[in-house]
């Protein structure tokens, strides 16, 4: 598990972030303020995870 509070070159905590959605590469991001952010990670498979890791709900598998 991956217990790292921030994801390199993306400035946001994950106790800050609610859900995302992604599409080619580009994460857009639900912040719990309610603000959107998007990020386009270098290493797209490894910010999934990280997200995953710290229970980020995807929209996608949310909707089945």
């Amino acid at each position: 598990m991956n217990t790292n509070v921030t994801y390199p070159e993306f400035g946001y905590k994950a106790h800050e972030l609610n859900r995302y959605i992604e599409a080619s590469g580009l994460f857009s991001i639900l912040l719990n303020c309610g603000e959107i952010v998007h990020h386009r990670p270098v290493h797209v498979n490894d910010f999934r995870n990280w997200l995953s890791s710290h229970n980020i709900v995807d929209l996608r598998s949310a909707e089945n």
